[in-house]
């Protein structure tokens, strides 16, 4: 279960970036991969034993991953 911290983490990861960025040129998909890579940061940061790469593939697209 997530909490409060979780929480927190996760409105300053969307606090950082403007998610209606059309008018910046940022596609969709690259405000996607920008919050992945935010999240993956966060939970690496939280837990030394956190898999990045697994975690990165799992929220990749399949027609996206190279």
């Amino acid at each position: 279960m997530m909490t409060r911290k979780d929480y927190v983490v996760f409105a300053n990861l969307l606090a950082t970036y403007k998610v209606d960025s059309h008018e910046d040129g940022a596609s969709p998909r690259e405000v996607a991969d920008f919050l992945t890579l935010r999240i993956a940061d966060a939970f690496a940061a939280d837990n030394p034993r956190f898999d990045r790469e697994r975690f990165l593939s799992a929220a990749t697209p399949l027609e996206v991953q190279i």
